[in-house]
């Protein structure tokens, strides 16, 4: 491994200490100095679909028509799509920065992100994503925006009850050691990372479901445990100086808004906005269940969060990535 994967860090930090002693010297003596902000000039979105655009722009949440004017009046073109409404987290964050993605620049002169989350991909996938970043080697104006953990719950979940509860958290603990050791990597070799713990799906419809048909009303309870054993182990594992990763609690936040609805506009946080067909990223403004909107409703599907939930995370995320002293 190359000794600058660790060098350009250190220098990071010399560099800020120094620019801080500076603004020290200069306030003693009476001046004055401003440490410049973090300006990314790229942005990167890791993880599974709950940070996926499609090539198409589509997203694995509820998708928005193109707003027209006919005789005066905006409304909603149903025959073309427009990915730069219903923005994901990661869109909503980029768009903060004045970066678009790839897959929808919209009217910006060119794209200056690049989407490598994959549907159904998982921790063991995370390397590969990485690996994948076109053009320019990552560097320190690079933002990259973690968000891992949906399908690694989902598959542990998926081998119980024929594996006992005990052995599936700790593998849960293990993959989410695994996505801190990563993270960790990422940061050394120079962009600024926002990490997003995973939303607790022991209170998605999928959860709720489960408790019922099963009969055993344990199982919603046991999904929030394994979200919260990899969330914590993740987050342990992250250097934590401050400087090169800042942290998101969305399993938090989410438990917040199933909690206080009201606090968030929300009218319904307990079932699906999109019908059963067509499935995500398939769904659209003009497929929702009857009284469902992509704005009152926390779950477009079983397991994918509304537009208002992926909102709520980028804006919190958008707030860490501009106070983290990158």
């Amino acid at each position: 491994m190359s000794p600058s994967f660790f060098v350009r860090p250190a220098l990071r930090r010399m560099l800020r200490a120094a620019t801080l002693g500076v603004a020290a010297l200069l306030a003693s003596c009476g001046g004055g100095t401003q440490i410049e902000p973090f300006v990314p000039t790229r942005v990167l979105a890791f993880g599974d679909e709950l940070s996926v655009l499609e090539p198409d722009g589509r997203k694995y949440s509820i998708n928005a028509f193109k707003l027209v004017t006919a005789g005066g009046i905006t409304i909603e073109d149903p025959t073309t799509l427009d990915c730069t409404r219903n923005p994901l987290w990661v869109q909503t964050v980029a768009s903060g920065f004045g970066l678009t993605f790839d897959r929808c620049q919209g009217t910006a002169p060119k794209a200056s992100g690049q989407v490598l989350a994959q549907p159904g991909h998982d921790v063991l996938d995370f390397a590969g994503q990485v690996a994948a970043v076109q053009g320019d080697a990552l560097g320190e104006k690079d933002l990259a925006l973690v968000m891992f953990g949906l399908n690694d719950v989902l598959k542990l979940y998926a081998r119980y009850p024929g594996t006992s509860r005990d052995a599936l958290l700790d593998e849960a603990r293990a993959r989410g050691t695994a996505l801190g050791a990563q993270i960790n990597e990422l940061a050394r070799r120079g962009p600024a990372v926002v990490v997003v713990t995973m939303p607790d799906i022991g209170l998605s419809p999928f959860a709720l479901a489960q408790n019922v048909s099963t009969g055993d009303a344990t199982r919603s309870a046991l999904i929030s445990e394994l979200v919260k054993v990899f969330n914590d182990r993740m987050s342990i594992k992250l250097i934590n100086d401050g400087r090169l990763i800042g942290l998101v609690y969305g399993d938090i936040e989410l438990q917040n808004m199933v909690k206080f609805p009201a606090n968030y506009g929300l009218a319904n946080v307990v079932d699906a906005a999109c019908k059963p067909e067509p499935p995500l990223p398939g769904c659209t403004n003009a497929t929702l269940v009857d009284t469902a909107t992509a704005v009152t409703w926390l779950w477009a599907d079983s397991l994918r969060l509304s537009p208002v939930g992926q909102s709520r995370l980028g804006v919190l995320a958008e707030s860490r990535a501009r106070s983290n002293p990158f």
